[in-house]
């Protein structure tokens, strides 16, 4: 899958050396239209995102984060088990 990426991206690069396309992008309109593009979808991106984060708090849903950090004090409890077993251990030894 990464083949036809990366042959996607190196035709466009192509494309996008040659003199028509050259003059195409050097056009104001297409300019003015390509950064409307960009900037529609920054808005549409940034919308969706917080309606997103809207329902997760309506919903008091779990975000990737709160499950992240979950993980990460789940995992620290699991070191703090193995190492108060191993104290146990060495204590029952001695």
């Amino acid at each position: 899958m990464s083949n036809l990426k990366d042959d996607l991206l190196n035709g466009a690069l192509k494309a996008l050396q040659s003199p028509t396309a050259q003059k195409i992008l050097n056009n104001e309109k297409v300019q003015k239209g390509v950064a409307k593009a960009f900037r529609t979808s920054y808005e549409l991106k940034n919308g969706i995102d917080e309606r997103r984060e809207d329902i997760v708090r309506r919903f008091n849903l779990a975000t990737q984060d709160d499950l992240r950090s979950m993980k990460r004090e789940l995992d620290r409890l699991h070191r703090q088990v193995d190492h108060l077993k191993r104290q146990r251990d060495e204590d029952k030894k001695s």
